[in-house]
């Protein structure tokens, strides 16, 4: 009986990492989702918010995504939205088009639940200050 039990509760398991996009823990997800918002920023970009993914082994992602990632800095002058996204590991031409040189979104989907996008957007306070935001989600 014992071991009928350990043989489901490992089925049950492997199951649950197949239906979460194999490859990897949500804990090696996590890590590598932090390591592209860390590597975004340049030393003079000011961090307003960050909500950093928390791991959730019970999540399944058959409908949801069950890492989320989201970071909004400022910055007192223009940024290219190519040079972003090229630190961030997009390209303009990926997804949505970029509105502007300086302004706007690009957005991917990699299938399932996985999405991520990358906005740069004139702050509301103007004087040539701009927010850039970041929001990834991963099966």
């Amino acid at each position: 009986m014992a071991l009928l039990c350990i043989l489901v509760f490992a089925g049950c398991s492997a199951l649950g990492q197949e239906i979460n996009g194999g490859g990897g823990s949500q804990e090696e997800k996590a890590s590598a989702m932090r390591a592209r918002a860390d590597n975004l920023p340049e030393n003079d970009w000011v961090e307003v918010s960050r909500h950093d993914p928390k791991v959730d082994p019970g999540c399944l992602s058959i409908d949801t995504s069950c890492l989320r990632l989201s970071a909004r800095w400022t910055v007192a002058h223009k940024v290219s939205l190519e040079s972003a996204a090229s630190r961030f590991g997009m390209t303009s031409g990926t997804g949505d088009a970029a509105l502007g040189r300086y302004v706007g979104c690009i957005r991917t989907g990699t299938g399932g639940t996985s999405r991520e996008s990358l906005c740069i957007e004139e702050s509301p306070e103007g004087s040539d200050s701009y927010e850039i935001t970041i929001q990834m989600e991963r099966d």
